[in-house]
């Protein structure tokens, strides 16, 4: 990779790639009551984990989707966004469609795979964007 921001962004996927497993780790392994903390401080520690472990694995599909849309410019690209609308999809029907306490698993799967779809997105957008702003239209619009 010759560019600076590939450079980057590859580091910035495989670094929090790891953090993202830690995270969630943490959050469920975790004993609060073993250093005798506040209620504060217990109560802001789950609800600070809890949203990591929810929404942080965005960042890592952001960083992959850009990556591949900077690099790959064919429909190879689109892959993982299409995987992971897929099974979006695929587990709002499910929650729909089941009966019972199966719909607590599916609506779990459902929403924890949310975070990656928004980060997809938010890549296309990035990419979009700064395709059109590298326009000669744009740039030298005045």
């Amino acid at each position: 990779m010759k560019n600076r921001t590939d450079k980057i962004l590859l580091a910035v996927f495989l670094l929090s790639l790891p953090a993202y497993a830690a995270i969630a780790y943490t959050y469920i392994t975790y004993d609060f009551g073993q250093f005798n903390p506040s209620h504060f401080e217990i109560w802001f520690t789950r609800r600070f984990l809890f949203w990591m472990s929810l929404g942080f694995h965005a960042v890592p599909a952001f960083c992959l989707q850009l990556l591949l849309c900077r690099k790959i410019r064919c429909w190879v690209a689109a892959i993982p966004a299409l995987v992971i609308v897929g099974a979006v999809l695929l587990f709002a029907y499910n929650f729909f469609t089941a009966i019972g306490h199966d719909t607590l698993g599916w609506a779990l799967l459902m929403i924890l795979s949310i975070a990656p779809a928004a980060g997809c997105v938010l890549a296309w957008m990035v990419y979009g964007c700064w395709k059109l702003y590298g326009r000669e239209g744009i740039r030298h619009a005045h």
